[in-house]
């Protein structure tokens, strides 16, 4: 009967520290500490059972990033005999990582090329490989990470944009945990949105649409560029293309009655719902509680001749 990870980890650990591991400092106590914790969070993440091993194993051989090994790599076969052909493999696709070339790879969507540090050769791992390479590279950041403070503040940004750029890679409870371990890496904006100056309304009838929203709303018609339409209110505007004839670029899917609405007025509500009632607009629905971006609103539903819905709220 095939046994699980878990059952083989003391005859692994013997082994391990038979060669040293017990003894060989590392962030968070010995090398052997650190084997121990990643193997257990890729238990707690579900790894399959070679993965775990190949966790417990990871930096046999050495790693890019860890210069202590335990065997060397004309040993391979010891270590096959001890946690199977499919860890062993995993172990030495880890060790034998250019981080250099390959890190920059990893990136979702495309098959990720591998350079092998000891060869120098390059190699397409099966995504399955690639997929669990990564998720033991989870395992040993964080850990390493979370152990050492300078390691942390150097290369926390980086180790962050890496699983970024390969989350697709990774098991949700792996990217999971490495979004919250890394959080406070997330970098600055770089773009910082101060406001909205205009939308797009596509529309059935232009016309129609101005006529409505100049009737019911108060909204200025504005013609400008190529006699193109819009409507203007306080310091903002709505663009209107004509379904069938929007202008490039436009969105995905440009549909006529797929907008929702929110407009700000200091006109109270029930002057609103008044005005409506004389212009005979239906409400969808009236004076209601909401919130809106700067806090409390009361709102009024009503629709365009579209159906766009448009809420006319106030803030309380």
């Amino acid at each position: 009967m095939k046994r699980s990870a878990a059952t083989q980890w003391p005859r692994v650990e013997a082994f391990l520290c038979a060669r040293g591991a017990d003894r060989m400092p590392h962030p968070g106590g010995t090398l052997l500490d650190h084997l121990r914790r990643v193997a257990r969070l890729l238990s707690t993440w579900g790894a399959e059972p070679a993965i775990q091993l190949a966790g417990l194993c990871h930096a046999a051989y050495g790693t890019d990033g860890f210069d202590g090994s335990l065997l060397g790599t004309a040993e391979r076969d010891v270590l096959t005999e001890l946690i199977g052909d499919r860890a062993e493999a995993l172990v030495y696709l880890y060790a034998s990582c250019d981080r250099a070339a390959v890190y920059p790879r990893l990136v979702a969507g495309r098959p990720v090329v591998f350079r092998d540090r000891f060869t120098s050769r390059e190699h397409t791992p099966a995504e399955a490989d690639a997929r669990a390479i990564l998720e033991i590279t989870a395992a040993n950041e964080l850990d390493v990470l979370a152990h050492n403070a300078g390691l942390a503040e150097r290369h926390g940004p980086a180790v962050y944009r890496l699983f970024v750029r390969s989350r697709d890679l990774l098991s949700a409870p792996a990217w999971e945990a490495c979004a919250e371990q890394l959080a406070r890496y997330t970098p600055e904006p770089g773009i910082v949105i101060s406001g909205l100056d205009h939308l797009v309304l596509t529309v059935t009838d232009v016309e129609r649409t101005i006529a409505f929203y100049r009737r019911v709303l108060g909204m200025r018609p504005v013609t400008f560029g190529d006699g193109r339409r819009a409507l203007s209110f306080g310091s903002n505007k709505i663009n209107l293309h004509r379904a069938g004839g929007e202008l490039l670029p436009h969105a995905a899917r440009p549909t006529p009655g797929s907008a929702d609405l929110c407009l700000v007025t200091e006109t109270p509500q029930e002057q609103v719902l008044a005005h409506l009632a004389a212009c005979g607009v239906p409400v969808e629905e009236g004076r209601v509680p909401r919130t809106g971006a700067l806090g409390p609103i009361l709102s009024t539903y009503l629709r365009d001749p579209d159906g766009n819905l448009v809420e006319v709220s106030t803030y309380t």
